[in-house]
């Protein structure tokens, strides 16, 4: 995570990638206390312990079409 001419980034290796909330978009206590200026970043910080963090999961499946379906 950088922040960059006022904006934060978010980084592959930063927790916050897989985070439940981060993808929903509630607001992060961190990511808000970075974008109001609360607190600042001098260099780069790598989120890896954040109490906020839930694990974010995507179950996908196939869904095939047999021609049992009536879907044109």
């Amino acid at each position: 995570m950088y922040c960059d001419d006022g904006q934060v980034f978010i980084e592959d290796d930063d927790q916050c990638i897989n985070c439940k909330n981060y993808a929903e978009g509630v607001s992060c206590p961190l990511l808000t206390a970075l974008g109001l200026g609360v607190v600042y970043l001098e260099d780069s910080l790598t989120v890896t312990n954040c109490g906020f963090f839930k694990k974010f999961e995507r179950c996908l499946h196939i869904v095939r079409k047999n021609e049992n379906d009536n879907i044109n």
